[in-house]
């Protein structure tokens, strides 16, 4: 599979941020339940919409709005992600959250487990 992916975040005041992401992933996969020697085109559309809003110095509150489209499965898929981060310096910050969508922002991942908590570390540069 190949992914092409582009996000950016805007700052619309010093305490609020504003971003999103767009991923297209295409390519090919086998079905691992069958011999595995046929194979499938697969293509999926990733759009996230994201706002940060600094809370008290030092610590956000992320939320998301996610949606993935699986063209070849004809399924589609909607929902939210919502997180706490601190920032440990002006380069790295620290968060915590929860995913409550099934599916992942990293388009290579097909399994659709990846719903609950999670821990990020983020390096900005």
């Amino acid at each position: 599979s190949h992914v092409l992916s582009a996000d950016a975040i805007y700052d619309v005041t010093p305490k609020v941020s504003v971003g999103g992401k767009i991923g297209y992933r295409f390519g090919e996969i086998r079905d691992a339940q069958t011999d595995g020697t046929e194979w499938f085109d697969s293509q999926a559309l990733l759009l996230v919409g994201r706002l940060d809003y600094e809370v008290i110095r030092a610590w956000d509150a992320v939320g998301e709005l996610r949606y993935l489209d699986a063209k070849e499965a004809e399924d589609s898929k909607a929902g939210t992600l919502i997180g706490v981060y601190h920032h440990i310096n002006q380069n790295v910050k620290f968060g915590v959250g929860y995913n409550f969508t099934d599916f992942s922002d990293d388009l290579t991942d097909l399994d659709y487990e990846s719903q609950g908590a999670f821990i990020n570390i983020l390096g900005k540069f």
